[in-house]
């Protein structure tokens, strides 16, 4: 924050490039999933890996979720440290650095963690019970995006789920699976018969473990994409949609329903022609791999998505170097000049968030707050 700014202030008056969340429309998708899980009977366990906000996550738990999701160990410990009780690491924590860190972890949370080799929960055991903890963990099964995971229809899953059950220093809480391959399929059709598909065999192998004579507590599964679609299966208990709160112009092709709540406020630099455009905010501010960001203008009303001041021309982004956005106006020369201020909406939000210390929190055009991405850098 620099010295001329403050809460309060009007939010074309704050240096750029930032990163804003829009906080009705935040509140708007929150209370949205929230709603719709309470009516299904189903927990969501947001994951954090999508804002990396210790904030954002408790207006989430606030509106009723269950719990926390997160990548990495680092994320979960920012998140414990924010006075978050009930997280699951969804991915496997592994090595002579980390294992001990975990455990450490469990003194302070209720942590849950995924695992899908022998070793692995041997070596959680080991120091669990060096340690004096009791982790939780859920095996990962892997329904069909190839990634982490026992085959979930195999042997070895439930060979697996049972020596869980029977670790001396661990406490076996069910089963987890992601089909990440499908859940932002731009064809509503294809994502949801993809989605079904790896939702029976992730019901195949709870239905084999239970049938083992073990017991299955929590089916976690699912991203924002398909969360209408898990709620609807028995055999899922929760999801860990994380998208959903602050949305992305990737995501937001998808047409589910949430609102655009972060994007990036950014300066018009140079116009060296009347087609070009530049920014002050490029790949060190955004990122671009799942498409460049949407282009919207934040100070004129009625102006839709991607419109000059004067409503006349589109204008696109088309590329980005480390420190500036090129756009282009199409159809014809647009009217910005350098010192306009413009918003993108950026493709993928996740990797965006990892890119900012803060993200400045706005409501009917002026700063509410600023919130520390406090789990940004987080990769160990």
């Amino acid at each position: 924050m620099s010295p001329s700014e403050h809460i309060g202030m009007p939010v074309d008056e704050i240096d750029t490039p930032v990163l804003l969340v829009d906080l009705d429309d935040l509140e708007f998708n929150i209370d949205k999933l929230a709603t719709h899980f309470g009516q299904a009977g189903k927990h969501l366990r947001p994951h954090t890996k999508s804002h990396k906000t210790p904030a954002i996550a408790h207006l989430q738990l606030q509106a009723g979720a269950i719990g926390v999701t997160c990548a990495k160990l680092g994320e979960a410990e920012v998140m414990a440290d924010a006075g978050i009780d009930d997280i699951l690491i969804a991915n496997q924590v592994v090595g002579r650095h980390k294992v001990p860190r975990l455990m450490d972890l469990a003194r302070r949370c209720d942590i849950m963690v995924a695992v899908d080799h022998p070793d692995n929960l041997a070596d959680l055991d080991a120091a669990a019970g060096t340690a004096g903890t009791q982790p939780r963990i859920l095996v990962e099964l892997n329904i069909g995006h190839d990634r982490c995971g026992v085959p979930a229809e195999s042997n070895a899953a439930v060979d697996l789920c049972r020596a869980a059950n029977d670790a001396t220093h661990l406490r076996f809480a069910g089963i987890m699976g992601y089909q990440g391959h499908v859940v932002d399929l731009a064809d509503a059709g294809e994502r949801e018969s993809g989605a079904r598909q790896c939702l029976d065999r992730l019901s195949i192998g709870v239905a084999n473990v239970r049938a083992a004579g073990l017991g299955v507590d929590i089916v976690s599964t699912s991203a924002t994409g398909d969360y209408y679609i898990s709620t609807s299966f028995d055999v899922v208990t929760e999801v860990q949609a994380g998208s959903y709160a602050l949305m992305d112009a990737a995501y937001g092709k998808l047409d589910l329903g949430f609102r655009n709540a972060l994007t990036v406020l950014t300066t018009v630099t140079s116009c060296p022609t009347r087609e070009q455009v530049i920014t002050d905010a490029g790949l060190k501010t955004l990122t671009p791999e799942h498409g460049f960001p949407l282009v919207r203008l934040p100070s004129r009303e009625g102006i839709e998505v991607g419109w000059d001041p004067q409503g006349l021309r589109f204008l696109e982004c088309h590329a980005l170097s480390e420190e500036h956005g090129r756009l282009r106006a199409i159809d014809g020369p647009c009217h910005l000049h350098p010192g306009d201020l413009i918003e993108f909406i950026p493709g993928h939000g996740c990797t965006t968030m990892n890119l900012h210390d803060q993200i400045y929190a706005v409501r009917d055009g002026r700063l509410e707050a600023i919130w520390p991405i406090a789990a940004r850098g987080k990769v160990r």
